[in-house]
Parts: structure tokens; sequence; C-alpha cells
């Protein structure tokens, strides 16, 4: 698998390049710290399977390098990096062709489990940006998401904490939701995936490729 990390900040990319290993499949990584020379790796190298691409790096407004990048590669998912929060900005991201839109303040476990599931052919959009925006186009996108796997996109996170062992007073604690809410979630989360427990659910996600753990000792 050939992926092109787009950013101008060498320690963003040397973070990302350690993350992108936790992917299913053992990726090759080109870096490119400009669109300029983004571009010149586009038209010498086949096969990218994926581009992630920060939307504030100088030269081109960031729509505008989205449109080049797109237009080179037609068929290849885009995913937009940024530290915008905005649910506009989300919107107008994917009307130009990007198929996931992660901020930069997003977890680690987060970050992968998005891009994995841009891989797998979903769209990602941030929960809390989809919860705050009134858009259909982003409830639409959502949608999507949602149907390629009953769960919505705050149940893929209570997964990811459930993953972790962690109880229901410590997913409320780290995803700010009450323990009632988190029950629910759970429960929508066991009848989704047909387990009978917590441990089962997360070993069915895992074989269905909605969460991907990394081997730590890898």
């Amino acid at each position: 698998m050939k992926i092109l990390l787009i950013d101008d900040h060498v320690l963003f990319r040397d973070g990302m390049q350690m993350l992108l290993v936790g992917l299913n499949a053992q990726p090759e990584i080109f870096e490119a710290g400009s669109y300029e020379t983004a571009l010149d790796l586009i038209t010498s190298h086949d096969g990218l399977d994926l581009v992630l691409l920060d939307l504030a790096l100088p030269g081109l407004s960031d729509i505008e390098a989205l449109i080049a990048i797109h237009q080179a590669l037609p068929d290849t998912p885009i995913v937009a990096l940024s530290g915008n929060s905005d649910s506009a900005k989300v919107e107008q991201v994917l009307q130009y062709g990007a198929r996931g839109y992660i901020t930069k303040s997003s977890g680690a476990k987060v970050m992968l489990n998005a891009i994995q599931l841009v891989l797998d052919g979903g769209i990602y959009v941030p929960p809390e940006i989809l919860a705050g925006s009134r858009s259909p186009m982003l409830k639409q996108s959502a949608g999507e998401k949602e149907n390629s796997h009953n769960l919505t996109p705050r149940q893929i996170e209570v997964l990811l904490e459930l993953s972790e062992g962690k109880s229901n007073k410590g997913i409320g604690t780290a995803l700010n939701l009450t323990e009632s809410t988190v029950r629910a979630h759970v429960a929508a989360i066991l009848k989704s995936l047909g387990a009978s427990n917590r441990t089962q659910a997360v070993k069915n996600a895992m074989q269905k490729g909605l969460i991907n753990i990394p081997d730590v000792d890898a």
C-alpha cells in the first residue's frame, strides 16, 4: 500500500510515519513538504492508495490544492488534515473530493481508525463536528459511513475506549459523556456486532476491520 503524506512540518510527518505503521496493510510512505513536491511525486509514482493532505501549507489555497490533487488522482481517496474544526470547512472539503477530514487534535487511535475507515471505502467526519452541524451533506456523509458497519462515529469512539478495557465511567470521562449515555452506546454496539459481552464486541470489530489495535511490541 502506497501513501502520500503532504505536510510542511517534519515533526508531524515523523509522527504520522510511526502512526501509519499500525494500519492493517504495511504502508510505503512518500513524504512531501509542499504541494509542488507532492505533485512531482504523484507524476513519478503509480498506484498511490491514499493521500493525507495538510490544509495549511504555504502556496496554493487549501481548496485549490485539493482540487489539483483530486484531478491528478481521481480514484485515490484523499484525507484532509487540519487544525480547523469548522463544519463549513469540512463540508467544503468533502464537496471538492476529500473522503475524510481529521483534525490534528485527534488522538492517535482515532486518526488510525479514521484512515483505515477511508481505506475501506467509508467517509470520515469527526463526531464532534458532525454533532454541531445542521448540514444535510455532512449528515448524509456520516450516513454512508454508518451504513458500512451500522455504527455511528461516536460508537466507534466508544469501541476504541472499550478496546482499552475502560469502564463506563472511564469511557464517559474520556469522551465527555454521561454513564447512562455510554451504557446506551455499549448496548447498541453489542447488538450491532452480535456480541454478548465487551470483549467479544472488540474482537468482532477487529475482525470486521472497524477498529485496528496496533501491536505495541512491533
